[in-house]
């Protein structure tokens, strides 16, 4: 069967004859749609090349010309077949095609007796994680739509009556599995997960609000130096972020996309229980001018220690401010009377002293020790402020979005006045 190459837009304009709605050159004026229509063919040979080889008939110009891009038939199961391209493997451009292409098979489908409406997207690169979130939406909103992906590289995913045999792994999921099954359940907010992901998003927050290099990062081996880890711990961080569709496949740099969903996530990761220590002032003072105080001459005296190899070595614990406090001395603030928290690297006896602080008989707390889990992703990101260091802002939107006392109304602050050139993008 020759392909048919007849092709009409909604108002039945002919694509073929070369003519725009003024009888101009149509290819001419718009070489995009042009482009764009010449890289679905193509995709639309590959499919029928896969469904011929699996025993399908296919009619490529079908019952109502200019209309559906295909009609496929295999015994009882008929499909009337929309395929749109998508040119970046990300959310906000797979999910509008499929839906797209949902209304435009449903519509063709209809006039077609006993036949079903298949939406297809194909591209060059899919990742399964985009692609398992646009099913998500597909049974949410048009399950009874058939509905398929394929790539360049052979990944093929199809949901719908017959088509299960059209159906393969992506190669790299199998690699993953028989060779470094490992990688699949590597977590993006492990401690120096964290520490990497602020990294990558600093050159979008302000330096007064967090702490990182902020230079131009294009792959995993300029985030292991920047970010000051290994080669094997950003490179795992990396694949698992493209894995997941948080990663501009085409940019130049590592730039995220989907930041919304991947901060969402990040903020559930946090919702643990942190074991605090409440402690009271052993000479009652002038409580926040106290604090910096006493902060002040702690750091003073980490200053005068000799350098340590690691942090690991440092013979006094690191300490900086957090959660409502941290906001206040970044400016910020939002929520007045709330106990400060103090994130410390360890419990150690004298750094309570040092600090004028004791636990007996702290039920009404002054001020609160918290040993953070994630060690490395909050004091290297923290900030310094007259003299203290403080939890960067991102660290602080995170540990309050939950908290009883206002969190999320000083979280909003944080991300309007903060987070917003991030979540813009």
């Amino acid at each position: 069967m020759a392909l048919a190459r007849h092709r009409r837009d909604s108002l039945g304009h002919d694509y073929n004859h070369g003519l725009d709605y003024h009888g101009q050159d149509y290819y001419h004026g718009h070489d995009y749609m042009a482009k764009r229509r010449k890289a679905e063919q193509e995709y639309e040979s590959q499919f029928v090349d896969l469904l011929q080889g699996s025993g399908w008939e296919v009619r490529r110009q079908p019952r109502h010309p200019g209309e559906a891009d295909l009609a496929i038939k295999n015994g009882d199961f008929q499909y009337i077949v929309e395929l749109k391209r998508a040119a970046e493997s990300r959310r906000d451009r797979v999910v509008p095609l499929l839906a797209e292409a949902i209304l435009q098979a449903e519509a063709h489908a209809r006039k077609v007796p006993h036949a079903r409406p298949l939406a297809i997207v194909a591209s060059p690169q899919l990742s399964p994680a985009v692609v398992d979130q646009a099913l998500e939406f597909q049974q949410h909103y048009a399950s009874r739509v058939a509905v398929g992906f394929f790539d360049d590289r052979g990944f093929r995913v199809f949901r719908g009556p017959g088509l299960e045999s059209l159906n393969s792994p992506p190669p790299e999921i199998q690699q993953r599995k028989s060779a470094v099954p490992q990688l699949e359940s590597y977590s993006l907010f492990s401690d120096l997960g964290q520490w990497m992901l602020k990294v990558i998003v600093a050159q979008h927050i302000e330096p007064r609000f967090l702490s990182a290099p902020r230079r131009k990062i294009r792959n995993a081996s300029e985030l292991a130096l920047a970010a000051g880890v290994s080669q094997i711990s950003a490179s795992r961080l990396v694949r698992q972020l493209e894995a997941e569709g948080f990663l501009d496949r085409y940019a130049d740099q590592l730039e995220l996309v989907r930041v919304e969903d991947l901060l969402e996530e990040w903020q559930a990761a946090e919702r643990r229980a942190f074991k605090e220590v409440p402690c009271r002032w052993v000479i009652p003072g002038h409580g926040r001018k106290q604090l910096e105080s006493a902060l002040q001459d702690y750091s003073a005296r980490q200053i005068h220690q000799q350098p340590a190899e690691n942090y690991g070595e440092r013979s006094s614990p690191r300490v900086c401010l957090g959660l409502f406090a941290a906001a206040e001395a970044l400016g910020v603030g939002f929520v007045q009377g709330v106990p400060p928290v103090l994130y410390v690297e360890r419990m150690q006896a004298e750094l309570i002293q040092q600090l004028g602080i004791s636990q007996e008989r702290a039920i009404q707390a002054d001020v609160y020790l918290r040993v953070p889990s994630h060690k490395e992703s909050i004091f290297r990101a923290a900030v310094e402020h007259k003299g203290v260091l403080v939890s960067d802002a991102l660290q602080v939107w995170l540990d309050v979005s939950n908290h009883p006392s206002r969190g999320k109304e000083q979280a909003d602050r944080i991300r309007d006045q903060v987070l917003s050139p991030l979540l813009s993008r």
